[in-house]
């Protein structure tokens, strides 16, 4: 090896160097961590990670620690490749062996493998240099040692004044790094990425900061890598943390309810309050055991005389349903670039495999609902033999240290999965109870409305109608399986052309608490469920018409009946409902359709040349239209079990003298939600709408 004070040449010629390069990484984000570890390693409080892919087939790529810097004998040591790391740094007394993630002084090939041009800068306490490696296919022959030699000049960055300020530390500029074929979500993944790679929720940890520059234009935007764990989506978890500085502060907090998807009860979710345990080592049944059985004192948790410590968690998620565990915490991803199902194994701080989870031979639905990180140190004890496989991100799935690590986890994850099984089996049965629950408050609400519905046929003598209630409710309860319809609705008919007058109605109801699922309306602003739906419009309307207790609201007019769908919509409450089922309110008595006159006082919005809010206007809205739907919405609101919508007070409204002689508006009296929305949402267009208005059909 060449050695001078301006250059410090590799011990292995470039070709040799590539070809480790590629076998010990698989993409640029796990060298790129492998660069942080080594920051960390200096016993850095913060690594600061520059990606600049404004052109991402000539990226650029600075990771700058605040730790101790490299002397020149450091950067002689920085060119041997393989070398025992811990036992230098025992001779040295410099750093602590034990927190050393690097063991064999390969990591440096992770900036080898990113780019074949990079600079060093680093700064001890009392020294500082800079440092350049060239070794682009016109500079080296395959069959050269590459060499780092003294910078003469450095490239600039938007970290220059930043590292100035550094007293101690080492930055390195990678240059020429190609990242094309990375997308957005790919990027977007790396500062995921980069917090999984270590251990970094204790309270004393050192901050990874990452700046992914993707537009030139760009100002400093340096933000602190966190884990997306969703920890608030765990239903239950499991956990040992000897030094409690190590726990990540989520896990120090009670437990709060999580909501799982259940269909069949109240909202169709059931909440959970999660559990704790502790994450034993204490020998269960596993058949790995009896592999180990020689090697292992459980008693003294000892392998081979090494004393072994599984700490960290174990959990398992209330749901994977992305909606719902989003609800429960906003941090829940699931995509190809993060998968939540697994068990992060890390070993002095530093991930060492994330695959355990498939390793552990376990199946059934709630496999994939495990999620944990847990430290298992003997796998890189010093005075064991390395089991690390030839990539480095991974190990020897025979070597007995992973059996153990496998007897240890297996068992509090098949607990895990059995208390998710026993939670699944007791939420199948309150959704069992529910239904039979709901189906007969169900049956009694038919039986409620069966009741007015012959009240309103005074025709059959009063004996006669008793008889026939009798009869059907006795069906329906009896023998013969008939399933009443539980899901109550409000169905507002209405022309395009008077979609003022309807989106009326429709905000009036959503004020008092009605739902959209509990409104069928086609117009309503920003709805997109009829656009998304690619059946007919006809074949919807029939299916919310029929499939449901569906109260019918017609907004009769002029436009009404030149509306082909309308008069489907009409036809149909004519053929399915009771009178009792349908509700009016229409514009002028000219174009009220035979078929729907139900036989009550008619009130119609035109009064001359004019549409106003009139007393009777008022009235008829709260008594004919707004508190039935409400009451109608509230049976089904009653068998959900959910709280009831609040009727409308009818305002008693002095005589129009009196109004006169006091000076005051009939308005004062009227009800301030549905005064509103009529001022909003109606008078502001009549005057447009009765110019264009034509009350008899063509």
């Amino acid at each position: 090896m060449e050695s001078s004070p301006e250059s410090a040449e590799f011990t292995f010629s470039w070709l040799a160097l590539k070809l480790l390069g590629r076998g010990l990484y698989s993409n640029p984000w796990s060298a790129l961590s492998e660069l942080v570890a080594n920051g960390l390693d200096a016993k850095a409080s913060q690594v600061l990670v520059y990606v600049d892919a404004v052109d991402k087939s000539d990226a650029t790529i600075e990771v700058i620690d605040n730790g101790t810097g490299m002397s020149r004998e450091d950067i002689d040591t920085y060119v041997k490749v393989g070398y025992n790391k811990r036992e230098a740094a025992a001779k040295s007394g410099t750093v602590d062996p034990s927190t050393l993630r690097g063991r064999k002084g390969i990591g440096k090939l992770a900036a080898l493998f990113l780019s074949p041009h990079f600079f060093v800068s680093t700064k001890t306490e009392s020294d500082r240099s800079e440092w350049e490696l060239d070794s682009r296919e016109d500079r080296f022959r395959d069959d050269e040692n590459p060499r780092l030699v003294r910078a003469t000049e450095l490239p600039e960055t938007p970290n220059d004044e930043m590292w100035r300020e550094l007293r101690t530390g080492t930055r390195l500029t990678l240059r020429s790094v190609d990242l094309t074929g990375y997308g957005p979500k790919s990027m977007d993944a790396l500062g995921s990425r980069l917090a999984n790679q270590f251990i970094l929720e204790g309270r004393n940890s050192p901050s990874i900061m990452l700046w992914l520059r993707e537009a030139p234009t760009e100002t400093p935007a340096y933000y602190r890598v966190e884990k997306r764990i969703a920890y608030r989506n765990f239903a239950e978890l499991a956990q040992y943390f000897p030094d409690p500085t190590m726990q990540p502060g989520e896990l120090a907090d009670r437990p709060t309810v999580v909501r799982i998807p259940a269909r069949g009860l109240p909202g169709d979710v059931y909440e959970h309050t999660p559990t704790r345990s502790a994450l034993t080592m204490d020998p269960a049944e596993d058949e790995a055991w009896e592999e180990i059985k020689d090697l292992v004192d459980s008693s003294n948790r000892t392998y081979d005389g090494h004393r072994y410590e599984l700490t960290g968690w174990i959990g398992v998620h209330a749901t994977i349903d992305v909606r719902t565990a989003r609800e429960n915490d906003e941090r829940f991803t699931k995509n190809k670039y993060y998968n939540p199902a697994q068990l992060r194994v890390y070993v002095r701080g530093k991930l060492a495999t994330e695959h355990l989870l498939s390793q552990l031979g376990l199946t059934g639905t709630y496999t994939n609902y495990i999620e944990g990180e847990i430290s298992f140190d003997l796998l890189d004890d010093d005075h064991l033999p390395d089991i690390a496989t030839s990539n480095r991100q991974d190990f020897d799935e025979t070597d007995k240290r992973v059996t153990l690590l496998r007897a240890l986890v297996r068992p509090v994850v098949r607990r895990l999965i059995q208390k998710r099984n026993a939670l699944a089996s007791k939420i199948n049965a309150e959704i069992t109870a529910e239904k039979a629950r709901t189906s007969a408050a169900g049956k009694q609400q038919f039986s409620d409305q069966l009741g007015l519905d012959l009240a309103q046929h005074p025709e059959i003598p009063q004996h006669v109608r008793d008889d026939l209630h009798t009869v059907i409710t006795n069906k329906l309860k009896g023998e013969i399986d008939v399933e009443a319809k539980t899901t109550y609705r409000v169905f507002i008919s209405h022309a395009r052309a008077d979609r003022a007058f309807a989106s009326f109605i429709d905000e009036v109801l959503r004020a008092k608490g009605a739902t959209p699922d509990e409104v069928f309306y086609t117009s309503r602003t920003g709805s997109t469920d009829q656009l998304e739906d690619t059946r007919a419009l006809s074949e919807i309307i029939k299916e919310s018409i029929t499939d449901s207790n569906t109260m019918l609201f017609y907004m009769t007019s002029g436009n009404f009946m030149k509306s082909e769908f309308c008069l489907f919509e009409g036809g149909a409450g004519w053929a399915t409902r009771a009178v009792s089922e349908y509700l009016k309110l229409n514009m002028d008595y000219e174009t009220i359709p035979k078929f729907l006159t139900n036989g009550r006082s008619e009130v119609c919005l035109i009064d001359g040349d004019k549409i106003e809010l009139r007393p009777e206007v008022h009235n008829y809205l709260i008594r004919c239209v707004f508190n039935p739907m409400i009451i109608h919405l509230n049976r089904g609101r009653e068998i959900g079990r959910r709280s009831l919508m609040p009727l409308f007070d009818v305002p008693n409204i002095p005589a129009a003298i009196e109004l006169a002689r006091s000076g005051e508006s009939e308005r004062k009296y009227y009800d301030s939600v549905i005064e509103e929305f009529w001022r909003l949402l109606v008078e502001r267009q009549t005057h447009d709408y009765l110019r264009d208005y034509k009350p008899r059909a063509n």
